[in-house]
């Protein structure tokens, strides 16, 4: 093949004495060195990118938990990441890091070793729609407080998530940092979560800082996993909130999962210690995945062959105090009994008299199943607060709050359009609600990192103050929101 195109570009005319044949294969011979030389050179330069590539391999396995990954979701990328980094090779001269894209923008070491540092950068959008048409037009408290119930119709910006993960110092050093902006939280950007984490061992981590209290199945769901725009109205009633604290995490066996928590409180995210008391809350998760890796995704977007099964429960002691009876503290704030009244507000249990201490305990147990593109999910709580002390003498000092909900659906289009129902319930000594809700998710593109959803809520007496799910204290009437979410 060499001789054929080198013989087509010889030019003719020879020197006296050497014949043309002669001198067309003295060339030919000298060009094929010259070509087998390089040949030679090209595959040198090969060897050594391969042994550059072996000696770096992939970014280290070490990563912070990520809140949108189940702890057991493991890929085959990361069981190749593992058997790399247990090859030896020779070091080799070149950059020290490289930017890459895995579900996310990262700057990674070549050699992590030499180099213990990651960053990983992700990011998410929710942009909805929300309509809200009252069928009242007020509603009164237990304490006899009238407010106004408004039509509402307008567009949010809800979540606008910034997220920088990886580690320093030293690959079990990780670390996390999660900002988020919104329209309806005064157009302001809060740190949600971020703390530093030792990772003792694969199977169990210790983090420090702000973070989720760990209660409540679909309350730890990342927000973009969820089967409607928003999380049912019973577990956003019960839910804890962030706080500050430790938090360990890790596993028991193959398919289960737990958290740990101490902390400052129930929900105190964004408390400053001088409005919280001296008492620690505490809490604790677990599930267990019966019928192999349930996923990070509730419904079956994956149209599993084989069926899955998760069960779980949580428990949360709280105990809240005050500096003076009667003058409650902002961490106490967050309660309130099944009518929607705040539990610290000036009368809510009796005429003129303001409760300011208290106990909580909370306790949930979930379900969730999926196979073929269906999926079903529950989970019930109860609360029990206890203890109520207040400024004067009260009718109740121990109360019980119920609740649950159920919600399931199906993909029609496998990974591309499914619809889903739910039905949820809250109930105490002072109230009852409900909320009845049907929708449908349709993911465009041929990944779960976008979707469209419409669901149509109808409220029974909300209880629940959330400007997050656009449902708000006294609501009875149909809520309508439409969202259009993209994550990378």
């Amino acid at each position: 093949m060499v001789a054929a195109v080198v013989s087509g570009i010889v030019v003719s005319g020879v020197a006296p004495g050497f014949g043309q044949d002669d001198w067309q294969t003295a060339t030919l011979d000298s060009l094929t060195a010259r070509l087998d030389a390089q040949a030679a050179e090209i595959r040198q330069l090969q060897h050594q990118l391969d042994r550059r590539n072996l000696a770096s391999g992939p970014p280290s396995i070490h990563r912070p938990v990520n809140p949108w990954v189940a702890m057991d979701d493991i890929s085959a990328g990361d069981a190749w990441h593992t058997a790399s980094h247990a090859t030896t090779a020779t070091e080799v001269d070149g950059p020290s890091f490289f930017a890459d894209y895995d579900n996310g923008f990262a700057i990674r070491p070549f050699r992590p070793d030499r180099h213990p540092f990651e960053l990983k950068v992700n990011g998410w959008i929710q942009f909805r729609h929300h309509g809200f048409a009252r069928d009242v037009t007020s509603w009164t408290d237990n304490a006899g407080v009238t407010r106004q119930v408004r039509n509402r119709n307008a567009f949010d910006v809800e979540r606008g998530r910034l997220i920088l993960s990886g580690f320093a110092l030293d690959q079990r050093l990780t670390y996390f940092l999660h900002l988020d902006g919104d329209t309806d939280g005064g157009h302001a950007v809060d740190f949600f979560d971020y703390w530093w984490a030792w990772e003792f061992s694969d199977r169990f981590q210790l983090q420090m800082g702000k973070r989720k209290v760990p209660a409540s199945r679909q309350w730890l769901l990342t927000a973009r996993s969820t089967r409607f725009v928003e999380r049912p109205l019973a577990n956003d009633f019960f839910r804890p909130d962030r706080t500050v604290g430790l938090f360990g995490i890790g596993r028991v066996g193959d398919r289960g999962h737990y958290e740990v928590m101490v902390g400052n409180g129930y929900q105190s995210a964004n408390v400053p210690n001088s409005a919280t008391d001296d008492q620690w809350t505490f809490a604790a998760t677990n599930y267990f995945d019966l019928l192999g890796n349930y996923g990070g995704q509730i419904v079956d977007y994956d149209n599993t062959c084989d069926p899955r099964l998760r069960i779980g429960h949580s428990i949360v002691y709280s105990p809240n105090t005050s500096e003076s009876v009667g003058v409650p503290l902002e961490e106490t704030a967050f309660l309130r009994l099944a009518d929607g009244t705040r539990l610290t507000q000036a009368g809510a249990l009796a005429p003129r008299v303001t409760v300011s201490e208290y106990d909580l305990y909370l306790y949930g147990v979930d379900l969730a199943m999926k196979w073929r593109g269906w999926s079903l999910n529950a989970e019930a709580f109860f609360r029990w607060i206890e203890q109520i002390r207040g400024n004067g003498p009260l009718p109740v000092t121990d109360l019980l709050q119920r609740g649950f909900y159920v919600e399931g659906g199906h993909f029609i289009i496998p990974q591309t359009l499914d619809w889903n129902v739910r039905y949820s319930q809250v109930s105490g000594l002072f109230g009852d609600a409900s909320e009845y809700a049907a929708g449908f998710n349709w993911y465009p593109l041929d990944t779960a990192n976008m979707k469209i959803s419409f669901d149509v809520t109808l409220l029974d007496g909300s209880p629940l103050q959330n400007t997050a799910s656009d449902i708000l204290v006294g609501d009875d009437g149909i809520l309508v929101r439409t969202q259009f979410q993209a994550e990378f």
